[in-house]
C-alpha cells in the first residue's frame, strides 16, 4: 500500500469512527471490533500485511496481569525478517489511555523486557494512540515517563499527521530504519533489563544463600551454592511457565500466601511439576531437605511477581538470560570462618578481567558457518545422526544457537515438504495458518543433536534451563498440551546431554595416587570422553563421565564454542598439578600457553573425520608466538 492509498484508507476509519463514536467507547464494548476494524486497518495503511503470521503475530506469547485488563497475551508484534521490531497494545475505546496506569505499566513492561530489541510499544484503542520508548524499568505510578509526545496522538490526528505516522510506523519506514532512529542510541550507561536481572538475581542470591547458610550449619559452601542455584533456578522457571500459560498464572503467589511455605507449598510443588514435566530442575535434590525460613521465601518471590517485578519472563528470550546467567556465575558464594555468606568473584574470572557476553551475531556466524553448513540439504532423519558440542558450554549461548538453527532448518524443511506424508506428525498449523515444529519434535531435536560440557555444575543446570525455555518459546496447541501432560514428558532429560566436567583432564590424572584427596576430585572433575565412568558414592559424582556412544561413532559433528581465555602465568602456584597434566597430554602446552589453545586442540581430537570446529579465537591466535 502506498502512502497516499493508507492516507485514503485512515479518512475513511477515521470519519465511520467518529460516526460510531458514542457506541465505540461505551464501556464493556470490548476491544475485538476496535482490532478487526480499526486497529488492524490502520496498520494496514500503514502498509503492513496483517494476514501474514510471520509479519504480525498475535497474541504474541507474552502477558501480564493488572486490576483492569488481568491477564493476557501482548495483542500484536511485528516482525521484519524473523526479527522483532514493535509491540502494539490494544484495549477498548471506554480505557482512558492517558491515565489507566495498569494499562500503561503492562505496555511498558512488554517493551523493557525485550532488552532493547523493540523498545517501542504502541498503545491505542484507535481513539488515542501513544507511544513510549522504554529502555530502563518503567515506574508504574509515572505514566508519562517514557512517552514520546511529538508521535502520540488521537484519531482526528490520524488525517493531518498522517506523514509523521507513515515516516515512522509503515513497513517502509520500520524497514528503513525509522524505529532505530526513534529510540535513539542507548547510552553505555543506561541500565537496560538484562543489567537490572543480574542485580535482581544477584540479590535473591545472597538473600537465599545468607538464610540457608544461618539455618543449615552443616551444609559446606558447595553444598549452598548448589542449593541456592536450584532453588533459583526452580523459582525463575516456573515463572516463565506462568507468563507463557503453561502453569496457572498465580501459581508462586498462591505458594507465598501458606505458612512454612517451602515445605507446605514449594516441595509438593516441586514434586508435582517433577511428574509433569520429567525434565532435571524438578527431580528430588538434597535442597528440598534444607530449612528456609518464610520471610526470605516470600521476599523473593514477591520480587519476582507483578506487581513488584518489571520483568515479562515470556518476553525475555532464553538467549539474554543465558548472558545474564553468564556473567551471574562469574561469581560464587564463599563462607567465611563464621559459616557467614560473601559472594566473590571467582579467581579464574579475575584473572581474565571479568565475564564477556558473546555477541550473539558471533554466535549466528559461527554456528551457520559449523551447523548450517553440515545440515544444509539432509533431511529431518539423516539430522538425527548430527551430534553438536560445546566442550566449555557455560550458560549455553552456542548451544541455543545450534538448535535454534536445527529448529528453524526443521520448520522450513516441514514447509516445503508439507505432503510428505513420514513427517506429518512432526509439525502442526495453527489457526492462523503458521507452521510450528511439535513439541515432542523438539524435545528430539534437543536429545539427539545437542551436547555440552561445563567444570560448573551451576552453569550446566543454567545451560539445561535455558534450552528447556527456549524449546517451550514456540509454544504447543491445546491437543499436545493435553497429550503430554498425560504422558508425563513434556521435558526431554538432558542429563545424559549436558555434563559437568573437565574437558582437559581425565581419570588418569589420578593414576598412581594411592588415596585421592576428595576435595581434589571435586575440584578436578574429571572428564573421560570415551568413557562410561563411575558413580563416587562419597562425592555423589560421576568421574570420568563421558560420551562413550558418540565417539564409538567417531566423534562429534560440529565443535564450537567460545573456550575461556587464561594463560598460565600467575598460575602455576594455584594449578601447578593441572598444568603439569597439559604439559604431559598435549602438544599445545608450550611456553606461556593459553587454556584455549588446548580447547582447540581437544576439539579437532573429539571431531569426526570431515567435520567442522568453530570457536571464538583472540588476536594473539595470530601473531602470538606462546
Amino acid at each position: 500500500m502506498t502512502r497516499e492509498e493508507g492516507k485514503k484508507l485512515i479518512a475513511e476509519r477515521v470519519e465511520d469512527f467518529e460516526r460510531n463514536k458514542v457506541v465505540l467507547t461505551k464501556k464493556g464494548h470490548g476491544e475485538t471490533n476496535i482490532r478487526s476494524n480499526y486497529i488492524d486497518k490502520l496498520f494496514e495503511a500503514l502498509g503492513w500485511n496483517m494476514t501474514n503470521v510471520y509479519e504480525v503475530v498475535r497474541e504474541y506469547s507474552q502477558r501480564d496481569r493488572s486490576s483492569a485488563a488481568g491477564m493476557k497475551k501482548v495483542d500484536y508484534a511485528l516482525k521484519l525478517k524473523g526479527k522483532l521490531k514493535l509491540f502494539i497494545e490494544a484495549k477498548e475505546a471506554s480505557v482512558d489511555l492517558e491515565n489507566n496506569k495498569d494499562a500503561i505499566y503492562q505496555a511498558k513492561r512488554y517493551a523493557y523486557s525485550s532488552n532493547g530489541r523493540a523498545p517501542i510499544v504502541i498503545l491505542t484503542d484507535f481513539e488515542e494512540f501513544r507511544v513510549f520508548n522504554v529502555i530502563k524499568a518503567p515506574a508504574y505510578d509515572n505514566t508519562d515517563r517514557e512517552l514520546l509526545k511529538n508521535q502520540s496522538m488521537r484519531y482526528t490526528d490520524y488525517v493531518e499527521k498522517w506523514d509523521i505516522l507513515w515516516d515512522t510506523f509503515s513497513r517502509e519506514a520500520v524497514e528503513g530504519g525509522s524505529l532505530d532512529r526513534l529510540r535513539g542510541k542507548i547510552d553505555k550507561n543506561t541500565k537496560t533489563m538484562d543489567a537490572d536481572f543480574l542485580d535482581a538475581i544477584t540479590k535473591w542470591r545472597e538473600t537465599l544463600a545468607k538464610n540457608i547458610a544461618n539455618r543449615n550449619d552443616t551444609l559446606n559452601v558447595q553444598e549452598i551454592n548448589e542449593a541456592v542455584q536450584r532453588i533459583l533456578d526452580r523459582l525463575i522457571f516456573i515463572r516463565n511457565l506462568e507468563d507463557r500459560e503453561i502453569e496457572p498464572e498465580n501459581t508462586l503467589l498462591d505458594a507465598r500466601k501458606k505458612e512454612d511455605i517451602y515445605k507446605t507449598a514449594l516441595i509438593p510443588l516441586f514434586r508435582s511439576l517433577d511428574k509433569t514435566y520429567n525434565g532435571l530442575l524438578f527431580k528430588r535434590h538434597f535442597s528440598e531437605e534444607i530449612v528456609v525460613d518464610d520471610k526470605t521465601l516470600k521476599e523473593v518471590i514477591r520480587e519476582m511477581c507483578y506487581p513488584v517485578s518489571p520483568f515479562q519472563f515470556d518476553i525475555i528470550e532464553p538467549e539474554i538470560l543465558g548472558r545474564v546467567y553468564e556473567k551471574f556465575l562469574g561469581s560464587k558464594i564463599r563462607l567465611t570462618e563464621g559459616h557467614r555468606v560473601k559472594i566473590e568473584e571467582k579467581m579464574e574470572v579475575r584473572k581474565a578481567g571479568g565475564v564477556y557476553y558473546t555477541p550473539e551475531y558471533i554466535v549466528e556466524y559461527i554456528v551457520a558457518n559449523t551447523v548450517g553448513k553440515k545440515i544444509a540439504g539432509l533431511t529431518p532423519d539423516e539430522i538425527k545422526a548430527i551430534k553438536i558440542l560445546d566442550p566449555a558450554c557455560g550458560s549455553g549461548s552456542f548451544l541455543l544457537g545450534a538448535y535454534s538453527c536445527l529448529l528453524e532448518y526443521h520448520r522450513t524443511w516441514y514447509a516445503e515438504h508439507q505432503q510428505d506424508k513420514a513427517y506429518k506428525s512432526d509439525w502442526y498449523l495453527t489457526s492462523d495458518g503458521e507452521l510450528k515444529v511439535r513439541l515432542d519434535k523438539r524435545g528430539d531435536i534437543l536429545r539427539n543433536n545437542i551436547f555440552g560440557v561445563d567444570i560448573d555444575h551451576e552453569a550446566t543446570e543454567v545451560s539445561i534451563m535455558s534450552l528447556y525455555l527456549k524449546m517451550l518459546d514456540d509454544g504447543f496447541d491445546k491437543g499436545q498440551q493435553d497429550l503430554f501432560f498425560a504422558k508425563g514428558s513434556i521435558l526431554p532429560d538432558m542429563s545424559e546431554n549436558i555434563k559437568c566436567g573437565n574437558s582437559l583432564i581425565g581419570s588418569d590424572y589420578f593414576d598412581g595416587k594411592l588415596d585421592i584427596d576428595l576435595e581434589e576430585l571435586r575440584t578436578i572433575k574429571p572428564f573421560d570422553w570415551a568413557a562410561e565412568g563411575t558413580f563416587n558414592k562419597e562425592t555423589k559424582t560421576w568421574i570420568g563421565r563421558g560420551f562413550p556412544e558418540i565417539m564409538k561413532n567417531g566423534g562429534f559433528d560440529c565443535v564450537i564454542g567460545n573456550p575461556p581465555y587464561l594463560r598460565i602465568q600467575g598460575l602455576q602456584e594455584k594449578y601447578e598439578k593441572q598444568i603439569t597434566y597439559y604439559t604431559k597430554n598435549f602438544e599445545g602446552a608450550v611456553k606461556r600457553f593459553d587454556f584455549y589453545i588446548l580447547f582447540l586442540e581437544k576439539g579437532s581430537k573429539i571431531l569426526k573425520k570431515n567435520s567442522i570446529l568453530g570457536y571464538i579465537c583472540p588476536h594473539k591466535f595470530i601473531n602470538s608466538d606462546f
